[in-house]
Protein backbone atom coordinates (compact mmCIF):
# COMPACT_ATOMS: atom_id res chain seq x y z
CA UNK A 1 0.00 0.00 0.00
CA UNK A 2 1.49 3.32 -1.08
CA UNK A 3 0.89 6.59 0.87
CA UNK A 4 1.45 9.88 -1.01
CA UNK A 5 2.07 13.31 1.16
CA UNK A 6 2.40 16.63 -0.81
CA UNK A 7 5.47 18.16 0.88
CA UNK A 8 6.24 21.62 1.57
CA UNK A 9 9.30 22.85 4.12
CA UNK A 10 9.08 19.46 5.26
CA UNK A 11 5.37 19.34 6.29
CA UNK A 12 2.20 18.63 4.67
CA UNK A 13 1.70 21.33 2.21
CA UNK A 14 -1.25 23.24 3.30
CA UNK A 15 -2.88 22.63 -0.64
CA UNK A 16 -2.56 19.91 -2.60
CA UNK A 17 -1.51 21.39 -5.77
CA UNK A 18 0.79 24.18 -4.49
CA UNK A 19 3.37 21.42 -2.57
CA UNK A 20 7.08 21.97 -3.39
CA UNK A 21 7.29 17.90 -3.75
CA UNK A 22 5.30 14.58 -3.61
CA UNK A 23 6.68 12.37 -1.14
CA UNK A 24 5.85 8.22 -1.58
CA UNK A 25 5.83 6.33 1.47
CA UNK A 26 4.85 2.25 1.68
CA UNK A 27 3.22 0.53 4.38
CA UNK A 28 6.20 0.36 6.85
CA UNK A 29 6.01 4.25 6.78
CA UNK A 30 9.35 4.24 4.79
CA UNK A 31 10.40 6.52 2.01
CA UNK A 32 10.11 5.46 -1.21
CA UNK A 33 10.35 8.31 -3.76
CA UNK A 34 9.87 11.79 -3.13
CA UNK A 35 9.43 14.00 -6.87
CA UNK A 36 8.92 17.39 -7.74
CA UNK A 37 5.22 18.72 -7.81
CA UNK A 38 4.47 18.49 -11.48
CA UNK A 39 1.45 20.59 -10.59
CA UNK A 40 2.76 23.40 -9.43
CA UNK A 41 2.94 25.12 -13.07
CA UNK A 42 -1.08 25.70 -12.08
CA UNK A 43 -2.73 24.87 -15.67
CA UNK A 44 -4.93 21.52 -16.20
CA UNK A 45 -1.87 19.74 -17.94
CA UNK A 46 0.27 20.36 -14.83
CA UNK A 47 -2.44 19.47 -12.48
CA UNK A 48 -3.00 16.20 -14.99
CA UNK A 49 0.69 15.51 -14.41
CA UNK A 50 0.23 14.93 -10.80
CA UNK A 51 -2.50 12.71 -10.92
CA UNK A 52 -0.74 10.72 -13.44
CA UNK A 53 2.74 10.51 -11.57
CA UNK A 54 0.16 9.48 -8.28
CA UNK A 55 -1.44 6.65 -10.28
CA UNK A 56 1.94 5.71 -11.84
CA UNK A 57 3.20 4.95 -8.33
CA UNK A 58 0.22 3.19 -7.68
CA UNK A 59 -0.63 4.85 -5.01
CA UNK A 60 -3.79 3.37 -2.72
CA UNK A 61 -4.26 6.64 -0.25
CA UNK A 62 -3.62 10.57 -0.59
CA UNK A 63 -3.16 12.72 2.79
CA UNK A 64 -4.09 16.10 2.39
CA UNK A 65 -4.77 19.46 4.35
CA UNK A 66 -6.59 21.48 1.80
CA UNK A 67 -7.71 19.79 -1.80
CA UNK A 68 -10.04 21.73 -4.34
CA UNK A 69 -12.90 19.47 -5.45
CA UNK A 70 -12.07 18.84 -8.97
CA UNK A 71 -8.78 17.32 -8.09
CA UNK A 72 -10.29 15.51 -5.16
CA UNK A 73 -13.25 14.35 -7.41
CA UNK A 74 -10.66 12.94 -9.82
CA UNK A 75 -8.77 11.26 -7.36
CA UNK A 76 -11.66 9.85 -5.73
CA UNK A 77 -12.66 8.51 -9.32
CA UNK A 78 -9.37 6.90 -9.74
CA UNK A 79 -9.96 5.14 -6.88
CA UNK A 80 -7.85 6.50 -4.72
CA UNK A 81 -8.32 7.00 -1.11
CA UNK A 82 -8.48 10.75 0.26
CA UNK A 83 -7.46 10.91 3.94
CA UNK A 84 -7.60 14.69 5.96
CA UNK A 85 -4.61 15.55 7.48
CA UNK A 86 -3.28 18.61 9.61
CA UNK A 87 0.18 20.37 8.73
CA UNK A 88 0.60 20.75 12.61
CA UNK A 89 0.94 17.03 12.93
CA UNK A 90 4.49 15.38 12.01
CA UNK A 91 4.99 13.46 8.94
CA UNK A 92 5.01 9.70 11.57
CA UNK A 93 1.90 11.04 12.57
CA UNK A 94 -0.03 11.90 9.51
CA UNK A 95 0.74 8.18 8.40
CA UNK A 96 0.10 6.34 11.26
CA UNK A 97 -3.78 8.23 11.08
CA UNK A 98 -3.98 7.71 6.92
CA UNK A 99 -5.81 4.52 7.47
CA UNK A 100 -8.33 6.08 9.67
CA UNK A 101 -11.73 5.72 8.11
CA UNK A 102 -13.11 8.73 9.79
CA UNK A 103 -10.89 11.17 8.69
CA UNK A 104 -11.58 9.96 4.71
CA UNK A 105 -13.07 12.69 2.51
CA UNK A 106 -15.72 10.34 0.34
CA UNK A 107 -17.42 12.97 -2.18
CA UNK A 108 -15.82 15.89 -4.38
CA UNK A 109 -17.92 18.17 -2.64
CA UNK A 110 -15.32 17.99 0.37
CA UNK A 111 -12.85 20.18 -1.44
CA UNK A 112 -12.92 23.52 -2.15
CA UNK A 113 -14.40 25.18 -4.54
CA UNK A 114 -12.38 26.79 -7.50
CA UNK A 115 -12.44 30.04 -7.70
CA UNK A 116 -10.02 30.62 -10.68
CA UNK A 117 -11.94 28.02 -12.30
CA UNK A 118 -15.14 29.83 -12.60
CA UNK A 119 -13.87 32.80 -13.24
CA UNK A 120 -11.97 31.98 -16.19
CA UNK A 121 -15.27 30.39 -17.26
CA UNK A 122 -14.98 26.88 -16.31
CA UNK A 123 -13.11 24.36 -17.71
CA UNK A 124 -11.74 25.39 -21.23
CA UNK A 125 -13.22 29.16 -20.60
CA UNK A 126 -12.73 30.89 -23.74
CA UNK A 127 -9.03 30.31 -24.46
CA UNK A 128 -10.59 26.90 -26.42
CA UNK A 129 -10.00 23.32 -24.93
CA UNK A 130 -7.46 23.20 -22.02
CA UNK A 131 -6.79 19.25 -22.32
CA UNK A 132 -8.08 18.73 -19.05
CA UNK A 133 -10.92 16.52 -20.34
CA UNK A 134 -13.70 18.76 -19.32
CA UNK A 135 -16.51 20.62 -22.08
CA UNK A 136 -16.45 23.82 -23.33
CA UNK A 137 -19.58 25.38 -22.74
CA UNK A 138 -20.20 29.07 -22.96
CA UNK A 139 -22.58 31.62 -21.57
CA UNK A 140 -23.39 32.02 -25.45
CA UNK A 141 -23.69 28.65 -26.93
CA UNK A 142 -26.43 27.99 -23.41
CA UNK A 143 -28.54 31.25 -24.57
CA UNK A 144 -28.73 30.55 -27.39
CA UNK A 145 -29.80 27.27 -27.21
CA UNK A 146 -32.37 28.25 -24.70
CA UNK A 147 -33.53 31.01 -27.06
CA UNK A 148 -34.42 29.11 -29.93
CA UNK A 149 -37.25 29.14 -32.02
CA UNK A 150 -38.43 26.43 -33.55
CA UNK A 151 -38.62 26.20 -37.70
CA UNK A 152 -40.83 23.25 -38.16
CA UNK A 153 -44.25 23.97 -39.13
CA UNK A 154 -46.56 20.93 -39.12
CA UNK A 155 -49.62 20.51 -41.24
CA UNK A 156 -51.61 18.45 -38.38
CA UNK A 157 -51.19 18.00 -34.55
CA UNK A 158 -48.53 15.37 -33.24
CA UNK A 159 -50.41 13.40 -30.55
CA UNK A 160 -48.22 12.20 -27.66
CA UNK A 161 -49.24 8.56 -25.82
CA UNK A 162 -51.90 10.34 -23.06
CA UNK A 163 -51.37 13.89 -24.37
CA UNK A 164 -52.68 15.91 -27.07
CA UNK A 165 -51.87 19.13 -28.56
CA UNK A 166 -54.72 22.11 -27.99
CA UNK A 167 -55.03 24.96 -30.88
Amino acid sequence: MIIALPISRGRLASHFTKAQQVHFYDENHQLLLSIPNPALGGNCQDKKALLDAIRAQHTCIVVVQHIGERMLGKLLDAGISVSRGDNQLSIATLLAQSKEVNLRLTEASQGRASLKHLAKGGCCGAKGSCGCGGKAKTTQTLLSLTQAQPSLTLAKPIAYSGFRLSK
